[in-house]
């Protein structure tokens, strides 16, 4: 039976064994040691601390609040010994569950056709909305540098804490669950994509070192800061909530400043359903995908004859779920942290093989060059480049000089990364959030902004220069054959077409006393080109070129690539396990203490989902749910502006505890402030409230959320289809003088034309396109018009707000701003002032 209180139990247990349990917890809570705040550096504090707590205790640690306080949807149920052994909020894990099995039936029943319409909606909206993903990429990557230099010493948790993981235990960590698995898959091939169809590769008059290295600086710039920004947004967010002001560790907690007690209830639900959908979509196409490149180089090692055969892609996504399942459970300080740190300790080591068995110098000199061309061209002008001309087609105004980027480029990559950044950014930024505790704003921005930057610009710099460099070596092959043997072909390696045996001794021809070709590289060949077909094997084609010393059949290849296998297989669990784990929060409201089979339940359906969509669909399965994760990221970036607004309100009440001495909280803050009597989401909203509880609401929710009566169903109606009348209603209460009479009868009109007329003219759209600007105009006036009368309103009772809130609100929900209106006006005088002039 699912119930609707705050804490239902299912037991023998009676409420007082409970609360005397609860006490006992909390008085062992009261009796541990202090934070102390010594001389002692940051990582030795953490030993010591962790030779203290166990796993299991770490995880009850892990958030110092009481799920009691706050009035959530939950069902959980107690054994005898008061243990919970399950925990969840009904209505978000069946939100979750629901939309993913019907999202996952759609792609497997038709896989074709559903990949076919969610590629396509993700292109229309991406030519549509560029302007607002580019757009708001670099406001994230500025607020998050204002954040760190204006308040980079508020911790997320009290100003004495100290952090739970060493500086290499964190980066490690939130590096594997971030962006970790995309560096094999794209370390080498992405450089060699981008020597092509972008605009600056096809502007003709750049040479071939310009391409190449702007091709390399396209990549560093996709996955630099352009992706941490919005995993930094949610991080700070969810744990200057959770771990400063004790709300539970969920996304709904972000947005309590916004939402105050409503955060409880159906909105929260929302919130945190939708966010366990784009996670465990996009860890699903992950671990669909990923078993695409294990087999891949499973084949190319010589342990499978065959990559495209489904049943090897299935046993590898059930080698990883067992394996992510068995760390998830072993819990965060034990199974996720030392596969994280083992795992990014093998990349490393894989790293620093291959800078050192290629053309180092080279190498080092592409790195510091592509620092400077980061800074040059990646932080401003890539991140405002929209690419505007080059997304034209033919018909449209598209250049005639063959010089402009292909059309669907700009789709295909930087909005293809931002909509996954976005999408992800649940997933990954509460798990940054959780792994954060006792760090200051200034330290996560550096451990997540400055040294990924590093890292992926050496990263990319070695493999993606070694891939660059050596397609080019293969090309002089190409004219080296041509030259030597009269065919372009002389050289070319029996197993791949599209590589090229290097000489390994000094070449002559006749006739020419010089050599016309001087190995300084002996041991690395063969050389690849770039195959598109074949991208996946670009990685394993660099590995297999260092056949060092002598033997030029096999050298350092099967053990590179087996030492990647291994690395990348690791990279896929800790982004598994991090993400069963957050899924657990969302599902769970953020509690800490539920039983480990929930997050064995979470694991086992992300591999399920993969399994199912892969054996049914195969890779259009898999790149539907893809494409439909990365249509989430539209909504999510709404979702992001208003997590920026929240950690403001957040750090701004932080700092005045701090300077203050005070311990204010969120519910405090929120109370204090003047705002509406009627938020903009309440009134009729309520219902939603009632509707999904089956009448059954909390008490403490009926009383923030009482369902509506009959005379705000009636007013909201009357607002949406008749609006001027509770307009002309609401104007004659602000400018309620005999003179305005005149004036408030032609606003009132006017209003009634623009309202009206907006919605005509877009049904003359069906006759004519041309009324599309008429239409536009007619909708933005009426807003303004709302606009104007509700900041009247706001003003002359110093309610909080600003412009851009009350234009949003009244173009968008009108019906639920003229009701608020009205709401706010009753049991005042019937003027809003009588002396104050208004109408200045």
């Amino acid at each position: 039976m699912v119930t609707n209180t705050a804490h239902t139990t299912v037991s023998s247990m009676t409420a007082e064994d409970l609360e005397a349990n609860a006490a006992a917890k909390n008085d062992v809570k009261a009796e541990g040691p202090a934070n102390d705040s010594s001389s002692e550096s940051a990582d030795d504090v953490v030993k010591e601390k962790k030779e203290k707590v166990t796993s299991d205790e770490a995880a009850a640690m892990e958030w110092e609040g009481n799920h009691e306080d706050f009035p959530m949807r939950t069902f959980q149920l107690v054994n005898a010994e008061g243990e919970i052994y399950f925990y969840l909020n009904p209505v978000v894990s069946a939100f979750g569950i629901l939309c993913l099995w019907g999202l996952s039936i759609w792609c497997m029943s038709d896989p074709e056709s559903a990949k076919d319409a969610l590629i396509q909606g993700r292109k229309n909206l991406s030519a549509m909305f560029t302007w607002f993903y580019v757009g708001t990429n670099p406001a994230f990557m500025f607020f998050i540098l204002f954040l760190a230099y204006r308040f980079g010493h508020i911790r997320l948790g009290p100003q004495d804490a100290t952090p739970e993981f060493t500086d290499y235990e964190y980066f490690a960590m939130l590096f594997s669950a971030g962006i970790g698995v995309g560096l094999f898959f794209y370390g080498v091939s992405e450089p060699l994509w981008h020597q092509s169809s972008h605009w600056f590769a096809e502007a003709g008059y750049h040479v071939q070192d310009e391409v190449d290295m702007f091709a390399l600086n396209l990549t560093v710039f996709h996955w630099g800061i352009t992706g941490w920004s919005q995993y930094l947004v949610v991080a700070i967010c969810a744990g200057l909530a959770s771990f400063r002001f004790k709300l539970p560790m969920t996304l709904r907690s972000c947005f309590y400043p916004l939402l105050g007690e409503y955060t409880w209830g159906w909105m929260g639900d929302i919130l945190d359903g939708f966010s366990m959908v784009a996670t465990v979509s996009g860890v699903c196409t992950s671990l669909g995908l990923g078993a695409y490149q294990l087999a891949a180089g499973l084949e190319r090692v010589g342990v499978i004859d065959d990559a495209s055969e489904t049943r090897v892609h299935v046993i590898s996504i059930w080698i990883i779920t067992l394996i992510a399942t068995a760390s998830v459970v072993s819990g965060l300080d034990v199974g996720i942290k030392l596969l994280s740190e083992f795992g990014f300790g093998l990349g490393i080591v894989l790293l620093w093989i291959c800078l050192v068995l290629d053309k180092t110098n080279y190498l080092l000199n592409l790195m510091v060059q592509e620092v400077g061309y980061y800074f040059q061209y990646s932080l401003l002008q890539l991140n405002f480049h929209t690419d505007a001309f080059g997304q034209l087609n033919d018909g449209e105004g598209r250049a005639v000089d063959d010089g402009a980027a292909a059309a669907w480029w700009m789709d295909a990559w930087t909005i293809f990364y931002i909509g996954w950044w976005v999408s992800w950014a649940a997933f990954v930024g509460l798990f940054i959030a959780r792994i954060s505790k006792g760090r200051t704003i200034a330290s996560i921005c550096f451990f997540s902004y400055l040294i990924p930057l590093a890292y992926t610009i050496v990263w990319f710099g070695t493999f993606g220069g070694i891939g660059l460099r050596q397609s080019r070596q293969a090309l002089e092959m190409e004219e080296l054959g041509a030259l030597v043997a009269n065919s372009t072909t002389h050289y070319q390696n029996a197993d791949i077409n599209y590589c090229y045996d290097v000489p390994q001794e000094d070449v002559y021809v006749e006739g020419v006393e010089e050599p016309v070709f001087i190995n300084t590289l002996p041991g690395v060949t063969p050389v690849c080109k770039f195959n598109s077909s074949e991208s996946d094997m670009a990685w394993f084609n660099v590995l297999y070129s260092y056949t060092f010393p002598t033997d030029l059949t096999y050298g350092f290849g099967p053990f590179l690539s087996w030492l990647s296998l291994v690395a990348l297989t690791i990279y896929f669990v800790t982004s598994s396990d991090s993400g069963s784990l957050i899924v657990d929060h969302l599902a769970s409201n953020g509690f800490p203490g539920t039983h480990w089979t929930q997050r064995v339940f979470w694991a086992f359906t992300e591999g399920a989902l993969a399994t199912a969509l892969l054996v049914s669909g195969g890779q259009d399965g898999l790149q539907a749910l893809q494409a439909a994760s990365i249509l989430t990221g539209l909504p999510f970036t709404l979702f992001l502006v208003l997590m920026c607004i929240a950690s403001y309100q957040m750090l701004i009440v932080a700092e005045k505890n701090n300077n203050e001495g005070t311990n204010l909280t969120l519910k405090e803050d929120y109370e204090s402030r003047k705002t509406f009597k009627m938020p903009v989401f309440a009134g009729v909203f309520n219902a939603i409230e009632y509707f999904i509880s089956f009448g059954i609401v909390h008490e403490e929710r009926k009383l923030v959320m009482p369902f509506p009566n009959g005379e705000q169903f009636k007013d909201f109606i009357i607002a949406l289809f008749v609006p001027v009348m509770p307009y002309y209603s609401l104007l004659s209460a602000a400018y309620p003088k005999p003179e305005s009479k005149k004036s408030n009868l032609i606003l009132t009109v006017t209003y009634a034309l623009m309202f009206y007329g907006f919605i005509a003219l877009f049904a003359c759209m069906s006759i004519s396109s041309g009324f599309k600007g008429f239409a536009w105009t007619c909708f933005m006036l009426s807003a303004c018009i709302v606009t104007h009368l509700r900041a009247t309103i706001r003003e002359k009772y110093r309610i909080e707000g600003n412009m851009v809130s009350d234009l949003l609100h009244s173009a968008f929900i009108w019906p639920q701003v003229l009701c608020q209106l009205q709401e706010e006006l009753k049991g005042r005088d019937s003027h809003i002032d009588a002396d104050a002039s208004m109408e200045a």
